[in-house]
């Protein structure tokens, strides 16, 4: 079983710089020994946490790398942007959507 701080370290080593050399998590997940690549992503978060400048790309090369330049680091915040905005009216539209519910056992599913 590997800790928290040795696949931090594993991920840190596997990525590389720049959008070109993108590694998705599925690939990174299956070289590190793992079926899905959940707990590379969890590693991820905090290697960004730790001051990494960790990007993900949605455009071919998909999947995580160390940004290089500023447009990489401009294209993965205004991704992140994007979710958030996203994330937000999700959240509207349930709280609006959960208002008629009383109780669990009233609420009629269409």
């Amino acid at each position: 079983m590997t800790s928290n701080g040795e696949l931090k370290t594993q991920v840190l080593e596997s990525l590389r710089i720049g959008h070109g050399k993108a590694l998705t998590g599925k690939l990174l997940a299956t070289r590190l020994g793992f079926h899905t690549d959940r707990a590379i992503r969890m590693a991820i978060r905090e290697l960004i946490k730790d001051g990494y400048p960790v990007a993900a790309s949605v455009v071919p090369p998909l999947g995580f790398f160390i940004a290089e330049t500023k447009d990489e680091v401009d294209s993965y915040a205004a991704n992140i942007k994007s979710r958030l905005v996203e994330d937000a009216y999700r959240r509207r539209d349930f709280l609006r959507a959960s208002l008629n519910i009383k109780q669990p056992e009233q609420m009629r599913l269409m």
